[in-house]
């Protein structure tokens, strides 16, 4: 997952059908015969044509205002989550804050604006280093990769719907659980959280916590022969309803990119490749490892199984069906300005992305606001 210090299908849209004009007015059918305006239904409405729009924020602007959506500032929102009402959840970090957009307003849910910290405690009694990516489980607890300016490591925060906020300790040691320097958090159905960590051996191993405080390692062999598999340079984790992991991988350089599926069975893992590579950059679309990316990052799933993916570098979002097709859903390759209306436009960068409803949420962290796709369904 990269960080703005290192910056960083549903089937393909298509343009809609424009309705044409009626070949002739009702009205000129004349007096004679029996027909009447009644006879002829009228033409069907345009069909909409999804969109990117604000969701919330003010663009350009940095602040901490609450208050309606097209009035609150954030300060480089990054990490979203939702709740079974669809409230959204914002990771605003550089505010030291996590807010909350509930019916069109913006509220401060946890943590002090502009107070930097670690402390637990509830509301703005609880301060954030720096909260980065998101996740929350069914009962509505949000889990917060947070990671201050000069550390290599994340440690995790849960915040219950009532705003109580505390650290996930390793009940084998008593200590924080910590990330592998990385923000990816996601949580299966049974409220385990899953994150990459590190080990002497290997910088990023796909890690379990379960809700007692299990630190699980999980090992990972290929569909293909059952080799071992090592991750390269992991970006981002999502997780379906079956609670199969989605893994996007990078190279070295945070190029290129590569989506795994992860069919779990106890701390062990089968992966299954379903598009990219960690050898080969590119935007092409396409089926399975003809398909290129470049910097492949943030994870989102629909209730479909699709899978939508920030492409970094490319300033795109990517569609993976579950047969492994890639489309472009949004952004212009190369175009890095945040534009509105009608698709295509150009896109800035994506901190993170968020499936509520039928639209697609993605953070802004240039802009400073939340940007809503809609309709994709």
């Amino acid at each position: 997952m990269k960080m703005l210090s290192s910056l960083s299908g549903l089937s393909t849209i298509g343009r809609c059908v424009v309705i044409g004009a009626l070949a002739s007015l009702l009205g000129a059918c004349g007096g004679g015969g029996g027909s009447s305006s009644s006879s002829n239904p009228p033409p069907p409405p345009p069909a909409t044509q999804p969109a990117v729009s604000v969701y919330a924020g003010v663009v350009d602007a940095t602040g901490t205002n609450d208050g309606t959506a097209a009035s609150a500032q954030f300060n480089v929102p990054q990490g979203l989550a939702s709740d079974a009402a669809s409230d959204i959840f914002v990771a605003d970090t550089g505010n030291f804050t996590i807010r909350k957009i509930s019916n069109g307003i913006v509220s401060t849910f946890a943590g002090s604006p502009g107070q930097a910290g670690s402390a637990d405690g509830t509301g703005s009694g609880a301060l954030f280093a720096g909260p980065w990516m998101m996740a929350s489980d069914s009962a509505g607890n949000l889990y917060v990769t947070d990671q201050g300016a000069s550390a290599t490591a994340a440690v995790i925060r849960k915040i219950t719907p009532a705003g109580q906020v505390t650290t996930l300790t390793n009940a084998a040691t008593n200590l924080a659980v910590q990330t592998d320097g990385g923000g990816a958090i996601a949580v299966d159905g049974n409220s385990n959280v899953y994150v990459f960590t590190s080990t002497p051996t290997q910088p990023s191993v796909l890690a379990q916590i379960t809700p007692a405080g299990q630190v699980n390692l999980i090992s990972l062999t290929s569909n293909v022969g059952g080799t071992p598999m090592v991750l390269v340079n992991p970006q981002g984790i999502a997780i379906d309803s079956a609670n199969n992991l989605y893994v996007s991988d990078d190279d070295l350089n945070a190029n290129a990119g590569v989506l795994y599926k992860i069919a779990l069975s106890g701390t062990s893992g089968v992966v299954t490749t379903l598009a990219g590579s960690t050898s080969v950059s590119g935007s092409t679309d396409g089926p399975g490892t003809a398909a290129t990316f470049n910097g492949l990052d943030a994870l989102a799933l629909d209730p479909a199984g699709n899978v939508y993916a920030s492409d970094f570098n490319n300033s795109t979002i990517r569609e993976i069906s579950p047969a492994g097709v890639v489309s472009t859903v949004a952004g212009v390759v190369g175009q890095t300005q945040l534009v509105t209306g009608s698709l295509p436009v150009s896109l800035p960068d994506i901190g993170a992305l968020l499936w509520n409803g039928q639209t697609l949420y993605a953070s802004d962290v240039d802009d400073n606001v939340i940007i809503a796709i809609h309709p994709l369904q």
